[in-house]
């Protein structure tokens, strides 16, 4: 009473096509090492591979990474029912974008939307580490696969792996939409939670806020600049108070 019985055999030949990819399947869509992404769960994507879309290239420790990108990108843009061909997934989160807009006049959830292009291959760079060592497990021979060069970076304080959003360079947001959001933190440790209107926007503190994003400031998201980048906008302008929106903790919402 209130358990099945499950024949392990006939289920492996029924999915006899995908089973070779389930590592990678199962990887790509969330795992200890991956990010999973918002409402693209495991039936979804073992859906998407019975379809014919294939990650046999993740997890393979010549194949070029430029290529598992491409593939995991067509690969999730199905899993999010975009099946036009494109390597970008920045261009899929346009179109989802779009789709939802048209049907609402409400702004849709952002974490329903896929990550960017950015985010993305650092997600990939890790499932592909991964996998590839799921496949070696057996063998005894790990492959020489450096993961500070697979989407983390070393953390030489506490002596740990920790996971890289993005490659070092690149900006979260343009500047403009930097400008355009400020928080108004103003405790003596300002910016260690998600009440901050910058963190909880996974954007960094810049010198329109409150804390000023200096060193007083905690918000993990921080990009370090040169004070002379700002040196033409005084603080306490009335040209940094016109490109400055507060963000109320209140109106997150």
């Amino acid at each position: 009473m209130g358990r099945s019985c499950i024949d392990v055999k006939e289920t492996a030949r029924k999915h006899s096509a995908i089973v070779p990819e389930l590592l990678a399947l199962h990887a790509l869509t969330g795992c200890d090492s991956v990010a999973a992404t918002y409402e693209i769960g495991k039936t979804k994507a073992i859906a998407v591979a019975r379809k014919g879309y294939t990650l046999d290239q993740l997890g393979k420790p010549l194949a070029n990474i430029v290529e598992v990108t491409e593939q995991a990108t067509a690969f999730m843009g199905a899993c999010y029912g975009i099946t036009t061909p494109t390597s970008s997934m920045t261009r899929i989160r346009q179109k989802l974008w779009a789709q939802k807009t048209g049907k609402s006049t409400a702004a849709p959830k952002l974490c329903s939307l896929p990550p960017t292009t950015e985010a993305f291959e650092q997600n990939v760079r890790r499932a592909h580490h991964q996998v590839a060592h799921l496949y070696s497990a057996l063998s005894g021979d790990p492959p020489t696969l450096a993961a500070v060069e697979h989407g983390w970076k070393a953390d030489d304080t506490n002596k740990c792996l920790i996971p890289r959003n993005m490659e070092d360079g690149v900006s979260y947001a343009p500047e403009h939409i930097l400008k355009l959001v400020r928080c108004g933190c103003t405790s003596e440790r300002a910016c260690r939670g998600g009440k901050c209107g910058c963190m909880g926007r996974q954007l960094p503190c810049t010198m329109f806020c409150t804390c000023g994003g200096g060193t007083a400031c905690s918000n993990p998201f921080n990009i370090t600049e040169s004070a002379t980048d700002h040196a033409d906008i005084p603080d306490d302008s009335d040209e940094a108070n016109d490109r400055a929106m507060d963000v109320d903790d209140e109106d997150d919402e």
